[in-house]
């Protein structure tokens, strides 16, 4: 697991919001997965996250994703993460990771 949580929560001028995370967790059979990124979100802007929570911890999100490796955890979320900016988003908590210079 990297040294720090993984995440990052978006908001838009019109009020909607999105979170995006990172897990990690042992696969219980030989066809699990390791990784995981998580997403909440609210379009309307009428539900307004809780604050002051470690939101980015909970194990499950509106929509979940698995993967085999951080490395592939860490590309979708850098796509998903673009995206919510290329629709007017502005990053507000948590980061979002660079690439891994071979990886660009």
């Amino acid at each position: 697991m990297p040294d720090r949580p993984i995440y990052a929560m978006f908001r838009h001028p019109d009020g909607s919001w999105y979170r995006l995370w990172i897990t990690h967790a042992t696969p219980k059979t030989e066809r699990g997965h390791a990784w995981h990124l998580h997403a909440t979100y609210d379009k309307s802007g009428t539900l307004a996250p809780v604050a002051g929570t470690d939101w980015y911890t909970q194990p499950y999100g509106m929509a979940n994703w698995d993967f085999d490796t951080l490395a592939e955890a860490l590309a979708a979320f850098r796509a998903r993460a673009a995206e919510r900016l290329r629709h007017g988003y502005e990053l507000r908590e948590g980061t979002i990771p660079a690439p891994e210079p071979d990886s660009a």
